[in-house]
């Protein structure tokens, strides 16, 4: 066998390669879409990355909530006093007589003690039948309720110990402790609350420092206000004092501001 046979058994033995040629239709096509498809996975690998370390750190806060609070000493300027007195008697007749007395005598004795009859009011009179033993009705109770109600809260020391008086003298007398009420309260509810407001925000701004921009506050709540005895930690609390002659009252706001560096 010569060399030139040899070198043909070769080349029919030998398998072909594909060669790429300039004209071979989409070749071009096919690595300009690898490459796009290998820069869409990079850009969609670093996407997720950020959104990760984005979650895993605290959200940034650029607002502050703080509480601010105002108060106002002031006087009771009314008196209100409700009593009652009871009789129990066979008949509603005999109950009514020994009623019609009694509260006679009790209008009397406050008179005499300074209140006016102007400031005395005496309800209408409420029967009650009582059932013995057996079921039927053995006796009847009737009551009338008596309010003494004045500005002239001065006048009252003397009209309040009228009670131990009367029960001295055996009319059931029977009064509730004294209550001392500010009317005020309804003009001084947007003064209170205008300086509660101004209260918080220089709270606001002490609490971020002097190196922050306190903003325009964000949410306003104004809560209960408070009529409190002298001396009394219960600002906001919603309660209403009405032992006491001096009071205070108080009010809390609850207020979110924006923060800028």
């Amino acid at each position: 066998m010569g060399m030139q046979d040899a070198d043909r058994s070769i080349d029919e033995v030998a398998p072909t390669r594909p060669r790429w040629r300039r004209g071979w239709p989409g070749a071009r096509e096919l690595l300009a879409g690898l490459v796009v498809l290998s820069i869409a996975f990079v850009i969609g690998s670093l996407s997720v990355a950020s959104a990760l370390r984005a979650r895993n750190q605290p959200p940034q806060n650029h607002q502050v909530t703080v509480t601010g609070s105002a108060q106002e000493q002031v006087k009771a300027d009314t008196f209100e006093w409700d009593a009652s007195v009871s009789s129990t008697q066979p008949t509603p007749a005999d109950a009514l007589n020994q009623l019609k007395h009694w509260t006679s005598e009790i209008d009397a004795a406050l008179v005499h003690a300074g209140a006016l009859n102007s400031e005395i009011t005496v309800g209408p009179v409420s029967v009650q039948p009582n059932t013995g033993s057996n079921g039927n009705v053995a006796t009847f109770t009737e009551t009338v309720n008596i309010k003494v109600r004045t500005h002239r809260l001065s006048a009252m020391g003397p009209v309040v110990v009228v009670a131990d008086a009367l029960l001295e003298r055996n009319v059931p007398f029977i009064s509730q402790p004294p209550q001392y009420t500010f009317t005020g309260l309804k003009k001084l509810r947007p003064i209170l609350t205008a300086e509660a407001t101004a209260d918080a925000r220089r709270r606001a701004q002490a609490a971020i420092g002097l190196h922050e921009k306190l903003g325009k506050s964000q949410s306003i709540y104004v809560g209960p206000f408070s009529v409190d005895a002298p001396g009394s930690v219960n600002i906001g609390s919603g309660d209403y004092d009405t032992a006491s002659l001096q009071k205070v009252v108080s009010v809390a706001v609850t207020a979110t501001y924006s923060t800028s560096s």
